[in-house]
């Protein structure tokens, strides 16, 4: 099961750059995004809902969440 996972981002902005060529991680945007309060419905709007959580905490904490998710990620 576990080979199935995207690999692990490094920062948010590595998430944007694997999301816009793959449907997996654009996914997996929109899933953490949610999972810290959001509602985004686009990329950009999952984007933006991240950079606002780490720069009210701090982006690791952020990196973090989003690598948790990635089990939801089917």
């Amino acid at each position: 099961m576990h080979n199935n996972l995207v690999s692990k981002i490094s920062s948010i902005n590595d998430l944007y750059n694997r999301a816009i060529k793959d449907a997996r991680y654009l996914k997996l945007a929109l899933l953490s995004a949610s999972n810290l309060g959001g509602s985004p419905r686009t990329l950009l709007q999952a984007i933006d809902w991240l950079k606002t959580n780490a720069m009210e905490t701090d982006e690791q904490g952020v990196v973090e969440e989003i690598n948790f998710c990635r089990d939801l990620v089917r």
